[in-house]
């Protein structure tokens, strides 16, 4: 190659991520910043397209092997390989500002399923793939809230996530901090990291891409950042609401708690959830392999609420049908229930030790 020694020669892998990158750019180059009241309204969220391209069905589906996680003998410290995302959002407007419970939308039927894909740094968490399993034989949208640190260490989970148009990902921090607890510097850090993280495997992925043939135009549906945030331990203060607000996420907590992640079976899962649920309701559930039953309880939840004429939707996608009730504080079920975390947890990075 004209004015490239042998050894600086670009190897044809790397042509294609060139290409990638530079294709990407131009999209982004070409496509109006979003408006500010427009920027949680994103009605799709993948590309069938790239997901077909990439995996087979049969490297889609879920192993009851990946399912468990394990408790790491030193805290895994290190930050991603970037530290800053190279995208922004813009300011969020007033109306999504505060911590989000439910949303307000005019007597329709509408319900938003997440599940939370938490890591602290001295564990490995797992992927409850029976849980997505059962999102994707219902062909039933959900929202993912998760962390920095679990998109790293499940990398292809995460990316085959990211590139289905069924589902969304939220941030939910880098190592499950406290947001009650952290200083302004590892806030911002556990919320940043974790975007650039996303950041930088949606890049692998339009690399993948592109060497499959698959067009920009499909590549440029996923999008560049996550747009909506979870708080750990559903706890946070004013000073983190107002840094997210800053960074364009919403503060997404729920109406309706599974406590999947407290014990039981899929019978319990199933009737906590049904028996909270309402128009506008966001439900939690998690996805790692620390919820108890979920994947069980998923179908029946599914059947239930569809036969009482709802229907499903992304945390995006509800915020766009209504006006989001937003609180000045997070809790889980009732104010001021999440502050015991501060003495349990500390920073909320790591499990406390046993006594």
């Amino acid at each position: 190659m004209p004015g490239l020694s042998s050894g600086s020669a670009l190897r044809p892998g790397r042509i294609f991520r060139l290409i990638a990158c530079l294709a990407l750019a131009l999209i982004a180059a070409a496509r109006p910043a979003p408006a500010a009241a427009e920027q949680n309204a994103g009605l799709t969220f993948g590309s069938k397209a790239v997901l077909e391209a990439l995996w087979p069905p049969a490297a889609l589906a879920g192993a009851e092997a990946e399912k468990a996680g394990k408790r790491l003998e030193s805290a895994d410290l290190a930050p991603p390989a970037r530290t800053e995302p190279q995208h922004a959002l813009p300011v969020l407007p007033p109306g999504l500002r505060g911590s989000i419970r439910r949303v307000d939308a005019g007597g329709k039927k509408l319900v938003a399923l997440t599940f939370d894909l938490c890591e602290l740094a001295d564990n490995a968490a797992g992927y409850d793939g029976a849980v997505v399993d059962a999102l994707r034989r219902e062909q039933v949208p959900a929202t993912f809230f998760a962390g920095g640190k679990w998109l790293r260490s499940h990398s292809e989970r995460a990316m085959q996530l990211i590139c289905d148009p069924l589902f969304e990902i939220g941030n939910h921090a880098w190592t499950h901090g406290n947001f009650g607890v952290l200083d302004a510097t590892r806030m911002r850090e556990q919320v940043l990291w974790t975007q650039a993280q996303y950041e930088s495997l949606r890049e692998q992925i339009a690399a993948r891409a592109m060497e499959k043939g698959v067009s920009p135009q499909e590549i440029a549906a996923i999008p560049a950042l996550p747009r909506v945030f979870r708080f750990p331990y559903g706890r946070c203060r004013p000073e983190a609401l107002e840094l997210l607000a800053g960074l364009g996420l919403a503060a997404v907590q729920w109406d309706a708690n599974s406590q999947d992640a407290g014990g039981g079976d899929g019978d319990s899962v199933a009737a906590r959830v049904l028996a909270h649920a309402r128009p506008g309701s966001i439900v939690l559930c998690h996805a790692n392999g620390f919820g108890h039953g979920t994947a069980q309880a998923l179908p029946r939840i599914i059947a239930a609420l569809r036969g009482q004429g709802y229907t499903f939707v992304t945390v995006s996608q509800l915020l766009a049908q209504g006006r989001a009730e937003a609180k000045t504080e997070c809790y889980a079920d009732k104010p001021g229930d999440t502050v015991m975390y501060d003495t349990m947890f500390g920073d909320g990075t790591r499990h406390p030790k046993k006594k």
